[in-house]
């Protein structure tokens, strides 16, 4: 009597477990961040980024930089092959093999400096306000497309107007010539092309 006593009180407590305790599948649901596609143009842009702020200022204003903008280039070269990888855009596709061509050839420059140790008389000014230059690309409000050729165009605005900004620091507080030829030439060039990809983005806005 007591082993048929024991024996419906455990199946009174199994069946109670299962009218209480929801029914799970075998895997657990995903988290929204796993399922999320990564898009490369954009962490190309993040990782450029990481690049630059790993450098340890030299307090050499030429060096530091020449080993700035090297990174910078560095960047927009990556992202413009990308757009060759995978873009359709005729126009966007002739924009990224100029600035290959372009800027591969600045990194060239900008390397015969880029070993200096001498510390400059205000490179502390210089450093703060090199740093406050790349503040367009550290907006968190940049339009992300996931299209290949509109967040070319959407995030190499930002990245070139960090390019003219950095430029212009060294304007203001550099004194190698080569280097001051250079940024005069990264301010002209880059400027236009900032607006040359505004113009292209108003243009294919309901791609």
């Amino acid at each position: 009597m007591k082993n048929l006593l024991l024996a419906a009180s455990i199946a009174l407590v199994a069946a109670s477990c299962n009218k209480t305790e929801p029914k799970t599948s075998g895997n657990p649901p995903q988290q929204h961040h796993e399922t999320e596609t990564k898009n490369e143009m954009v962490a190309l842009m993040a990782n450029m980024m990481d690049e630059m702020h790993r450098a340890t200022p030299t307090g050499n204003t030429d060096a530091d930089f020449s080993k700035m903008m090297i990174e910078h280039h560095k960047g927009a070269m990556e992202m413009s092959e990308l757009l060759l990888e995978q873009g359709k855009d005729k126009e966007l596709r002739t924009f990224a093999k100029k600035v290959i061509d372009a800027q591969n050839a600045e990194i060239g420059l900008m390397k015969k400096f880029a070993d200096r140790k001498e510390t400059s008389a205000d490179h502390k000014a210089f450093q703060q306000d090199l740093n406050r230059s790349m503040s367009a690309m550290m907006d968190k409000n940049i339009p992300v497309h996931n299209d290949i050729d509109r967040d070319y165009a959407q995030q190499m605005i930002p990245h070139h107007q960090s390019a003219v900004d950095m430029a212009k620091v060294y304007l203001e507080y550099g004194k190698e010539q080569e280097l001051l030829k250079l940024c005069s030439a990264i301010v002209k060039t880059q400027t236009a092309e900032i607006e040359s990809l505004k113009d292209w983005l108003a243009r294919n806005e309901n791609l």
